[in-house]
């Protein structure tokens, strides 16, 4: 799905939420050339996912908001040759939701909070019960940003190659080594990967295929082998 079909399906209703220059904002940055897994796909395969599990939502538009700001700021490189670090993008995009959203501030409170568990899938909750049914839709959120796991794999291969691509100024050795640590603490942790007993019963069987198949192919030195996105 395009940026003007995405828009017209999932951002035409949260429009009046936001301030005018909010799409610019999310199309320039989500279109930008040096993206490959975090663009407009990224956002269009959770909008998508999200729809058919709306109705477990107690708070629909405030995922969906939260899906679409995100990944706004995504910068892999920080000073000099350095990584930047992923709490950096997450704050940032956080921050930036803020300076566009007309949301009164216990809503604007809710959905930064979402968009910041991001910075660690595995362990974060919610802070506290912001409306009835916040914990389960951060749950929801998490799982969502969590579900191209379970993709087929060759999609979820083909992700590998595009996060690569974003990461193309690190040697492959250290890029893939960095990736193994990842997929490993997935593992460690399979019981946490999904929260929602759905998007458990959805995702978690075929997530785990894939991140066992992508450190198999890690250890034996296939430079093809995907990264989890």
């Amino acid at each position: 799905m395009n940026a003007p079909q995405i828009r017209s399906r999932y951002w035409v209703p949260l429009q009046a939420s936001h301030q005018a220059g909010a799409w610019e904002a999310l199309d320039a940055a989500y279109g930008d050339f040096g993206r490959a897994y975090h663009s407009w796909r990224h956002i269009s395969d959770l909008l998508q996912a999200f729809e058919e599990l709306a109705a477990l939502a107690a708070r629909p538009e405030l995922i969906a908001t939260a899906i679409f700001w995100h990944d706004v700021v995504y910068r892999t490189r920080g000073a000099g040759e350095s990584r930047r670090a992923d709490f950096l993008n997450v704050q940032d995009s956080a921050d930036l939701f803020q300076s566009f959203t007309l949301m009164n501030s216990a809503d604007v409170e809710a959905v930064r909070e979402m968009i910041m568990a991001t910075t660690n899938h595995l362990e974060a909750k919610a802070s506290k019960e912001r409306y009835v049914g916040f914990s389960r839709d951060l749950d929801l959120f998490v799982d969502l940003d969590l579900s191209p796991l379970a993709l087929p794999w060759e999609q979820f291969a083909a992700n590998f190659q595009d996060i690569r691509f974003e990461f193309s100024w690190i040697p492959e050795e250290v890029f893939n080594a960095g990736q193994a640590a990842f997929l490993r603490n997935l593992l460690s942790h399979e019981d946490k990967l999904f929260r929602r007993p759905e998007t458990i019963k959805m995702w978690r069987a075929a997530a785990l295929i894939n991140i066992r198949h992508c450190l198999n192919n890690l250890s034996i030195g296939d430079v093809g082998a995907p990264q989890c996105p």
